[in-house]
């Protein structure tokens, strides 16, 4: 990865966790992840896009953002994550005090191995970075609307899911937004 590489997907992570942290936006994100199944990363590829450029990505963009984040998510994201949720499930079963406590630091660590695979999803589209705009041609906002409703219709994603991705759009861009402070 070039320094530009590097400067550029720390920038994304940066927008990724500033845009996580505010309020309902973590909720929107997972309920699409969870009921839609949309990749959070490449939603919010779609908004870091979209602020940067103003300017939607086309259905080929999309294609390759998934194309590009596909063995990622499937040999490492999604392994770890099940893992980490179902040691959640089983924390909250065990009802032996002794075994709670390395239970609950194996979930940390495997928190922490997903939060990791994430930011390597996350340096794999920074290839597909377009260049910033600087003749805005629409808004962000509606850059980011339009690249969310071409990616639910590639993954064939209900319709009910462009409320979520709405509200979304309507918290990840409020210029008012107070970041919530993390209980994890």
């Amino acid at each position: 990865m070039t320094k530009l590489d590097q400067t550029a997907a720390s920038a994304f992570w940066q927008f990724s966790l500033d845009v996580y942290a505010r309020p309902q936006v973590a909720e929107l994100c997972l309920a699409l992840q969870d009921e839609h199944n949309f990749d959070v990363n490449a939603v919010l590829f779609c908004l870091w896009s979209a602020q940067r450029s103003a300017a939607a990505l086309n259905q080929s963009e999309i294609g390759e953002v998934l194309l590009r984040i596909a063995p990622i998510n499937e040999n490492l994201v999604h392994p770890v994550r099940g893992a980490r949720r179902w040691v959640r499930r089983y924390i909250d079963k065990v009802t032996d005090s002794e075994e709670a406590p390395e239970l609950t630091a194996l979930y940390a660590a495997l928190k922490a191995v997903e939060l990791k695979s994430e930011g390597q999803v996350q340096s794999a589209l920074i290839d597909l970075l377009r260049p910033a705009s600087v003749d805005h041609q629409t808004s962000p906002e509606s850059a980011a609307h339009a690249s969310l409703e071409i990616y639910r219709r590639a993954i064939a994603a209900h319709e009910a899911a462009t409320i979520l991705l709405t509200q979304l759009v309507v918290r990840a861009f409020a210029p008012d937004a107070e970041p919530k402070i993390s209980q994890t």
